[in-house]
Order: C-alpha cells, then sequence, then structure tokens
C-alpha cells in the first residue's frame, strides 16, 4: 500500500492517531506524527524531502492537512533525519518502521472499510430501489465523525445517525467510531498547531446564540445540557489562573429573541396561544406556570442564572453601526430572493447575517487561520447560522486569495475541542468532552431532524384542514402522533428509532382508523367519569347531610351545657352568699365571746381581790388589784374594738375563713 488513496484513509488515520495516542511510549502529538512521516519515507523510499513535500505526501497517505511549521518541528527531532538548507536529509538505515503503527493502521482500516459497507447496505435497505452513492455516503460519515462544518445536501446524514442509535448496544462498533471521534480532537491540535498546551496566551470572546443559552440552564434536555456544560468547564478551566482570558456574551439581538420566545409563553399560558407541538425549550418554560406572570419570573430568573451561575452577561458594545464600522460591514451582501414571501424566515436571515457582520466589526475586519487566534467569535448550533459564516469566508478566499481562514461563528462541538485539547494535555489519561461520543452526536443530530419534520407535518396537516382535505378527526389523530414523537435526544432509541423517524403521509394517516375506534372507548370512559363524579357528589352530599345533622346534635347539647353551667352559677353564687351569711354570724358570735371572756376574767379578779381583802383586812391588794382590773379593762376595751373588730368584721378574711370558703366554691 504505497499510496493510500482511498477515503477511508481519513478516518483510518484518526483512528490510527488514536491507537498510537493510547501508547505510553509518545509523550507528545509530534512523536506520534514522527511515526506517520517514517511510514512515507519507508513506502516513497524517500532519501530527502522538504517540508511543503511532506505536507503533500501527508495529505496523500492520509488525508492530512498539518502545517509546514508542525512538519518541521516534527522532523527536527527525527532519528536518522538532518536538516540542511531546508532539506532533510535521511540515514534510510536509522528509520524503522514501528510495528505498533503497522497494528494500528492496519486495525483502523479494516474498520473503517467494515464501517463503510454496513452503513450503506443498512441505507440501501431503507431506501429500496435508490442506487446508493457510496463517496457520498463516506463524504456525509466523515462529515458526521470528523468535520462538523455544514453542508448544502444532507441526503444520507440523517440514516447514518439511525444506524449508529441502531447499533447503540454494540460496544465494539461505538468504541471504533469514537476512536475516530477522538483521533480527530487530535489532529485538530496538530493541524491548528497548538504547541503550547496547557493555557490560553490571548483573550478569547465568544458570543453564544440562543440554543446554546438555552442548553446551559437545561431547557433543551439532558444532552445538550451536558454538552454545554462540557463547553463551560473549559471556560472555568481557561480562566483559573490570575486573569480571565476567555469572555462570554450575547449579542442584543439573542436578548431581543429570548424575548420574543418568552412572551409567546406568556401567551400560551394565559390561553392566547395554542401550543400544538411541544418543542422542548417552551415545553421546559410553560411548565409550572399558571400565569403569565410565572413566565416572566421564569424568565428574569434565566437571566439571573446566565449572569450569576455562568458569568455570561449582554454584550457591551452599542455602536455597530458608526462610521468607524463601515468597512467591515458584511450586511446587505446577501442575495435576495424576491419571490420570497416568507417574511419571518427573511427576517431570520438578516438577523443571522447582523450577527456574522457584528463579529467581523469587532475583529476590525481583520482575518485569522486558527479560532484561538481570532479573539471573537460566535458560537452556535444552527446549521443555517454556520452556513451563512461559511459562505462569508468563502467570499473573502476568493477575493483575497488565502486557502484556509477560520469562519465568524463555530459549532459548540468545535470550540469544546479546541478548549480541551489546548487546555489539557491530548495524550493525557483525562477523559474527553461528552459531545465526542458518536452515539451521543446521532441522538443530537436526529433530535433536530425530528422537531424540524413533525414542524413540517404539521403545517401540512394545517393546511390540509384550512382546504377541507381532511375533517376534524383526522387532524386531530395526525397532531395526537405527531405530539407523541421523541424530541429530546435522551429520548430516541435504537429499538423503535424507524418508526420515529417516520413522517409520511401513510404513517400518520394509520393511526386515524385507530384513533376512530378509539372515539367509543373514548366516550365509555367520558361517561364512566361522569357516573363517577355523579355517584361521588351523591356520595358527598349525603356525607355532608350527616355532618350536618351531627353538627345541629353538637349544637343542641352546647346550648343545655349553656343552660347547665348558668345554672351552676347560680347554685354557686348562692351557696357562696349563704357562707358569706354564715360565715358574719360566726364572726359576730365570735367577738361577743372575745369580749365575754375578757370581761369574766376582769370579773374574777375583781371577786377575788374582794375576797382576799375581807379575809385578810389588807387594804393594799384592793389597791393592787384595782390597778390590775383598770389596765385589763382598758387592754379589753382596745383588743375589742381594735383588733377583735378588725379581725371579725375588717375587710379581709382571716386564713381559716378563706380556706373555709375557698374548700366550700371547690365543692
Amino acid at each position: 500500500m504505497a499510496q493510500q488513496s482511498t477515503a477511508t484513509s481519513l478516518l483510518a488515520s484518526f483512528a490510527t492517531l488514536k491507537g498510537l495516542s493510547d501508547e505510553k511510549k509518545y509523550k507528545s502529538p509530534y512523536q506520534v506524527l514522527q511515526e506517520f512521516i517514517g511510514y512515507i519515507v519507508i513506502s516513497e523510499s524517500l532519501h530527502s524531502f522538504t517540508a511543503i513535500e511532506m505536507k503533500g505526501l501527508l495529505n496523500e497517505h492520509f488525508s492530512f492537512q498539518i502545517p509546514e511549521a508542525v512538519i518541521r518541528t516534527a522532523a527536527k527531532n527525527m532519528n536518522g533525519v538532518v536538516l540542511n538548507n531546508n532539506t532533510y536529509s535521511i540515514s534510510a538505515d536509522l528509520i524503522g518502521q514501528s510495528s505498533v503503527f503497522e497494528e494500528k493502521k492496519t486495525e483502523a482500516y479494516e474498520y473503517s472499510i467494515s464501517l463503510l459497507d454496513n452503513i450503506s447496505q443498512y441505507i440501501s435497505n431503507r431506501l429500496p430501489g435508490d442506487p446508493i452513492n457510496k463517496n457520498t455516503v463516506l463524504s456525509e460519515l466523515i462529515r458526521f465523525l470528523v468535520d462538523d462544518q455544514p453542508a448544502l445536501t444532507n441526503r444520507y446524514y440523517e440514516l447514518i445517525s439511525e444506524y449508529i442509535i441502531k447499533n447503540e448496544n454494540n460496544e465494539s462498533f461505538q468504541d471504533g467510531l469514537n476512536r475516530i471521534r477522538e483521533g480527530s480532537v487530535l489532529y485538530i491540535g496538530l493541524s491548528h498547531n497548538i504547541n503550547e498546551i496547557g493555557s490560553i496566551s490571548k483573550p478569547l470572546r465568544l458570543y453564544l446564540c440562543t440554543e446554546i443559552l438555552f442548553s446551559l440552564v437545561g431547557y433543551n434536555g439532558v444532552v445538550f445540557q451536558q454538552f454545554a456544560k462540557d463547553f463551560y468547564d473549559q471556560v472555568k478551566l481557561a480562566n483559573t489562573g490570575t486573569h480571565k482570558k476567555v469572555y462570554l456574551y450575547y449579542f442584543s439581538e439573542t436578548k431581543k429573541e429570548i424575548d420574543e420566545f418568552f412572551a409567546v409563553a406568556e401567551a400560551i399560558v394565559d390561553g392566547k396561544v395554542h401550543q400544538w407541538l411541544d418543542k422542548p425549550a417552551m415545553k421546559a418554560i410553560t411548565d409550572g406556570c399558571k400565569t403569565s406572570a410565572d413566565v416572566a419570573v421564569k424568565e428574569s430568573d434565566f437571566f439571573t442564572r446566565l449572569r450569576t451561575s455562568f458569568g455570561i452577561t449582554e454584550d457591551p458594545h452599542e455602536s455597530y453601526y458608526d462610521e468607524m464600522h463601515f468597512s467591515s460591514n458584511l450586511e446587505g451582501e446577501e442575495f435576495e430572493d424576491e419571490n420570497d414571501s416568507d417574511q419571518d424566515k427573511k427576517r431570520k436571515r438578516e438577523t443571522r447575517l447582523k450577527l456574522i457582520s457584528h463579529i467581523n466589526k469587532l475583529r476590525e475586519g481583520a482575518h485569522y487561520r486558527f479560532e484561538l487566534d481570532a479573539e471573537h467569535l460566535m458560537v452556535t448550533n444552527s446549521q443555517s447560522t454556520l452556513m451563512m459564516s461559511k459562505e462569508q469566508t468563502d467570499i473573502i478566499k476568493a477575493e483575497e486569495g488565502v486557502d484556509y481562514i477560520c469562519g465568524f461563528a463555530v459549532s459548540l462541538e468545535r470550540i469544546t475541542s479546541i478548549l480541551w485539547y489546548k487546555l489539557g494535555s491530548g495524550f493525557s489519561t483525562g477523559g474527553y468532552p461528552a459531545s465526542i461520543s458518536a452515539l451521543l452526536k446521532a441522538r443530537a443530530v436526529l433530535s433536530f431532524s425530528v422537531a424540524k419534520k413533525a414542524n413540517q407535518a404539521f403545517a401540512e396537516v394545517r393546511d390540509q384542514y384550512k382546504e377541507g382535505l381532511i375533517n376534524n378527526d383526522q387532524v386531530v389523530a395526525r397532531i395526537i402522533t405527531l405530539r407523541n414523537k421523541p424530541t429530546l435526544p435522551e429520548e430516541l432509541k435504537g429499538d423503535d428509532i424507524e418508526e420515529v423517524m417516520n413522517f409520511s403521509p401513510e404513517y400518520l394517516s394509520r393511526f386515524e382508523e385507530q384513533f376512530r375506534a378509539n372515539q367509543k372507548s373514548l366516550k365509555e370512559r367520558d361517561e364512566l367519569i361522569k357516573s363517577i363524579k355523579e355517584s361521588t357528589f351523591i356520595t358527598i352530599s349525603e356525607r355532608d347531610a350527616i355532618i350536618e345533622s351531627q353538627q345541629e346534635e353538637i349544637q343542641e347539647k352546647n346550648d343545655e351545657n349553656a343552660v347547665l353551667r348558668g345554672e351552676l352559677e347560680v347554685f354557686r353564687l348562692r351557696e357562696a352568699a349563704k357562707l358569706k351569711r354564715k360565715t358574719k354570724r360566726n364572726n359576730i358570735l365570735r367577738f361577743i365571746w372575745s369580749i365575754a371572756w375578757k370581761v369574766l376574767v376582769l370579773i374574777s379578779i375583781s371577786v377575788l381581790a374582794v375576797y382576799l381583802e375581807n379575809k385578810y383586812e389588807v387594804t393594799i391588794i384592793r389597791y393592787i388589784l384595782s390597778i390590775v382590773d383598770t389596765i385589763g379593762v382598758l387592754i379589753t376595751l382596745w383588743i375589742a374594738l381594735k383588733k377583735d373588730k378588725n379581725k371579725y368584721f375588717g375587710g379581709k378574711e382571716d386564713d381559716s375563713n378563706k380556706q373555709d370558703t375557698s374548700k366550700h366554691e371547690n365543692k
């Protein structure tokens, strides 16, 4: 195999590149490139070569487009190669071909040929009677696995994605696809001459489009959110140093587009607009919203999250139409189709061109070969925007006679891969971004296709209904069929992928009979629900009547208890009054007794004094006793009028009386 000219060489070359990078003996991409150069030297029996010559030979053998600077860096360190006057002389006895290289290359070519044959056979089975162009199949397979640049025609692109999803459980098949895709990322590093790995040397400002912003917050499903997260992880890694290197913005035109999207969501929630088809982002926004105010809150939260969680802000530039930008303006150069009556499509084209023109103005009309040097890039997954960017770069290349310049817009997958290679090492053990997975990319491709075809099919159904070609039941049946189509990448599975991708009139109409047959079941269901509701209403009414009667009984008991409490209160007051009268009588008796016994004591003392005087005829005793009686009378009167009166007739009852009263009341 002196010269591999088949188109499968590119796929096999990337798989070989990946296979070699997995070997621990290679520490840099230049060492791997040396193996490719050594193969060419031996197979072509070269004794010398220049960097320009080797560039052409690498393209012929492996479909590589490697810059001369990269080739010079790799060749100058090769064993047996000596540079003299820009020519590399070769000592053939020192050039040896690695057995590992031969093994990886042979394995890669066998897989690539088998892959092309199997996919071509699948496409042939899916398109019976349609001659299959293998070169076209291979071209689109390469574009799917390697190059994300848009194309004017995608004849087999969806079928290739179908085949990949149908073989989602074939590990060896999926591993082979991913080796090709991982090798293509490593190739980006070589083709972009990324020799300084670990940091970005100059600031890079990225302007994100609507679908990327929606994916970041999860509006487009799990898979697209993972793609966006992988991209943002690379941005964070780039900004870990002392100086920020990657800045994220969105244009004011993008802000307007998002505002309009949320405005439609508000109209849907308020019932002003009917959402016939469930677009993932619209469904994510409207779910959980009861009024337009809820949607407005969600929109405010959306922009707040972009700013606080991801550091994404609106483009600060406002003067894109100043005189200083006239020479960099690209607007107005698009071909206008006078027969184009679709104003919405025309407006979208104008917006896309305006954003591309903004990027050119920010670059001040300068052109760059590599994306990391461009300083300003738009990031989008819109194929129409990427196509318009390609058209503009093709015009510039033709006008200025250059072979390659980077575009104004780049896909999320490509910028993620470029940043991943630049910030990490393609030869490290770290994992690749999720977007490298061929299976996830196939699901993403088909989810776009399902949404697009569903919208087209709905437009056709709507037009047929307006023209009276189909009736109400047919419209409902077809809309239900379209709404049941999975639109998120994670919902697409290999078992029914062919049916999911079928939007033919026959497919849509075949459910109409089933729908009509179900009308009877639906009617029976509605009647059953109605009877259940009525039965439930009766049961609830009976229960309410019982509860009401129980409440009346409870009220009666409460009234009776109130009467009893009133009678009890009257009895308590009556008993308290009786106790008060009894206590008063007792106090009077105690007061009288308290005076009486004191008087009796004095009388007794007086009688004793008289007795002693008469018996002993001593007068002094009488005087003593008279003094004692006088003092006793005074003390008695004081106690009676002060202490006993207060004790038995004062405002405060004594403790014993209080206790008696308290005990009585408790009883």
